[in-house]
């Protein structure tokens, strides 16, 4: 029987359970008995019924959308890693009866803030991709409890949840492959340094350097935005030096594409003429001619723990906050080749 008409309640009295029972099973709710749930799906599909989202959110106080917010409104174009992230974390809040939508906090500012989010029933939940460190209104969410968790960014007094990746660990990898190769003049071009990430692997670049007793150079690091474009004009820059670099690593996989390009133009080879690195491991990463060697964050692991945590705060089964994080793996492939060791006397002497 068809009715086009039917209600939740009506699910209910075929099924012979409670109201909520149907709510729950509607929701993916784990707690349903298998048998229970295969017998309200099967009233479900007799009657005809289609739940409503709005109505779904009235009945339940509860809006059943995530949102993921983002620095700006072209990241995703700016780090193609964010948008298989979003994949990632769409694919397992799907399961749990939850939709998610994209926002920057360059829109919030224009129109009200992440709060207000919340405040007016938009979302159940947060995730905040990269905030700038210690962003009053991530405080703010923070002190207010309610359920958001951030990636790429850290709070030095911990009172909200995030998963990261080891920036600093992930450098350490490039570099070390780097100085095995026989590199010691090493260019950097930076990602936004508003960004922890970003400052993380720049202060690792440093360390490395001065732990090699090599002397640190600003005309070898260019700031960069994640950008194609900030990409190419960082190589293109660094490669103009009197003494131009020997390697040049890049915060991100993007930028190293955009120096592809670059090498191309100015007519250098790729690793021949210069080595290069990346960071994050894009699809597009292995496509590049020559591939990329880059470090790896695994995107389906961060979207995993994402979720997870998320999960955990809006079904209050965790009010503590959690802190991930995750191990980068190096990733060697064409980008990259062996040049005569310096010992650290010539190299000295030659600078």
């Amino acid at each position: 029987m068809r009715t086009g008409m039917a209600s939740q309640r009506d699910v209910a009295r075929r099924a012979r359970v409670s109201f909520m029972t149907v709510s729950r099973v509607i929701n993916k709710h784990p707690s349903v008995r298998p048998e229970t749930r295969e017998r309200v799906l099967r009233a479900i599909k007799d009657l005809g019924y289609y739940p409503n989202a709005a109505a779904r959110a009235l009945n339940s106080s509860r809006s059943h959308n995530v949102g993921i917010i983002f620095p700006r409104r072209d990241y995703l174009l700016v780090a193609p890693f964010c948008v298989e992230l979003c994949a990632e974390v769409e694919a397992q809040l799907r399961r749990r009866g939850y939709h998610l939508f994209l926002g920057s906090t360059a829109e919030e500012r224009e129109s009200g803030d992440l709060y207000t989010l919340f405040k007016e029933g938009k979302v159940d939940g947060m995730i905040v991709f990269a905030p700038a460190r210690d962003d009053p209104r991530i405080a703010r969410l923070a002190g207010d409890h309610l359920p958001f968790v951030v990636v790429h960014g850290r709070s030095r007094r911990g009172e909200f949840s995030y998963v990261d990746s080891d920036n600093s660990r992930g450098m350490a990898l490039l570099l070390e492959y780097l100085f095995e190769l026989g590199h010691r003049r090493i260019g950097f071009v930076t990602g936004s340094l508003a960004e922890v990430n970003s400052q993380d692997r720049l202060r690792r670049y440093r360390r490395e350097l001065r732990l090699r007793g090599l002397i640190l150079e600003d005309a070898l690091v260019c700031l960069g935005d994640w950008t194609l474009e900030s990409g190419y004009a960082g190589f293109r820059k660094l490669m103009e030096n009197p003494r131009p670099p020997t390697a040049i690593c890049f915060s991100n996989d993007q930028m190293a594409i955009g120096a592809l390009k670059a090498a191309h133009d100015l007519g250098l080879g790729v690793p021949r003429d210069v080595s290069i690195t990346g960071y994050d491991d894009i699809k597009y990463a292995s496509f590049t001619a020559p591939a990329l060697t880059t470090v790896r964050q695994h995107i389906g692991e961060v979207g995993d723990k994402v979720a997870e945590l998320l999960l955990e705060c809006m079904e209050a089964r965790s009010r503590e906050p959690r802190r991930i994080i995750l191990k980068p793996e190096l990733v060697v492939r064409e980008s990259c080749h062996a040049i005569r060791p310096f010992r650290k006397e010539e190299w000295n002497r030659n600078r």
